[in-house]
């Protein structure tokens, strides 16, 4: 029995390892990765750029004027040059560098979104093409196998046993049977070309039996939208401090210099300036308000996003359970179905039963296996996705 624990373990994480293997070939492939590490080096080229304009944001006016004086001979030129510089001393702007760096936090939350999502996708996609193949497999199983009564069948017509509708309608059957096949391996082509589109270089990996490990708590420790609302609702503070601070004055020096050229004046005019700006207007305060107001309510959302992350666990867990559970009574009745299966066929043979009979015991019987394997891949999806969630792993 420990030896048995020990290998399904093993074959859990296989599974697990090849699955975010593969994950991880699609996020480097759609360039997850790369996108934010070029949003991350421009947001703070941004930061140093605010930090050094703080006390270095210079300015320079050059003018230059040509004036014609009556009581001279010739006119006179008049020459301009100033330098200015505004400083924050006070830390007016301050604010904008920690609302970049909340922007960073945000976008790698919205990035751990995009790899959950992407993540999710590729599994259910997964699933769902090998849950086609082996439906595939199961109807040709069956196409064989009839394929070999329509030709004792058609033995049975020549020796008068049997009339020829019978043998017409089990013909019918088996070509419905053979379309059924043809458009499911349609559909498994289709879906492998289209994760081709994600990973191009990789075969698709199977989604093998993996034990549930992700607990409830491990879920809800890995949050990316509420991740998101929490870092917007501190954006929108930071921003109404930020314009709070607007009536704090900020710092001009200047030096100025001209040069002229009129005879009468007592020469070139050196000037060294100091002063305060002071800004009076109070819309900022009034958009501070509704800023405030809005980061209250994207706070108060918080609840609502953790509950809709909790219904998601119980969702998906209660899928993982209800399919565990069917997949066992269904299990325990396909024995039955197998022998209903056979004995009805030796018996259509003999002519005991009639053909609806006997086709009505196929389609039950086909109809349970249908749902095995159907609830395999729903357990089995549901589980990977609990696990991987649980661990973090696909947020790295």
């Amino acid at each position: 029995m420990l030896k048995q624990i020990v290998i399904v373990s093993l074959l859990s994480l296989v599974a697990h390892a090849n699955m975010l293997s593969y994950f991880q070939e699609a996020n480097k492939h759609l360039q997850y990765d790369k996108t934010y590490s070029l949003y991350k080096q421009s947001n703070q080229l941004s930061q140093n750029g605010i930090e050094s304009s703080r006390y270095t944001n210079f300015s320079a006016d050059v003018g230059y004027a040509r004036t014609q004086a009556k009581l001279l001979d010739h006119g006179f030129n008049t020459t301009d040059f100033s330098l200015s510089d505004t400083l924050d001393v006070f830390g007016k702007n301050s604010y904008k560098i920690e609302m970049l760096q909340l922007d960073v936090q945000s976008k790698k939350a919205s990035l751990s979104l995009q790899k959950e999502q992407l993540f999710v996708s590729l599994v259910t996609m997964i699933a769902m093409y090998h849950r086609t193949v082996e439906q595939q497999g199961l109807y040709q199983t069956l196409f064989n196998k009839q394929n070999k009564i329509y030709t004792k069948l058609q033995t049975l017509e020549k020796n008068g046993d049997i009339s020829n509708l019978d043998v017409l309608r089990f013909s019918n059957t088996l070509s419905r049977l053979q379309a059924q096949i043809v458009s499911m391996e349609n559909q498994a082509i289709k879906m492998k070309k289209q994760l081709k589109l994600y990973v191009p270089n990789q075969p698709i990996p199977s989604l093998h039996h993996v034990m549930l490990q992700g607990s409830k708590k491990a879920f809800l420790a890995h949050d990316p939208r509420n991740d998101i609302n929490r870092y917007d609702a501190h954006k929108k503070s930071v921003q109404a401090k930020g314009m709070e601070k607007s009536y704090i004055p900020t710092v001009t020096t200047g030096v100025a210099y001209q040069q002229l050229d009129d005879p009468t004046s007592y020469g070139d005019n050196y000037s060294f300036n100091i002063g305060l700006h002071i800004p009076l207007n109070r819309g900022d305060f009034k958009e501070a308000e509704a800023l405030k107001v809005a980061a209250l309510s994207s706070q108060s959302r918080s609840i609502e996003m953790k509950l809709q992350r909790e219904n998601e666990y119980i969702s998906r867990h209660q899928a993982y359970v209800n399919a565990k559970k069917e997949l066992a009574v269904l299990q325990h009745s396909l024995v039955a179905y197998q022998k209903s299966e056979k004995s009805t066929k030796e018996a259509y043979l003999k002519q005991y039963v009639d053909f609806n009979t006997y086709l009505q015991v196929l389609r039950e019987s086909l109809t349970t296996k249908e749902q095995m394997i159907a609830l395999r891949y729903q357990r089995d999806l549901e589980a990977t996705i609990i696990n991987a969630i649980g661990s973090g792993k696909i947020y790295e």
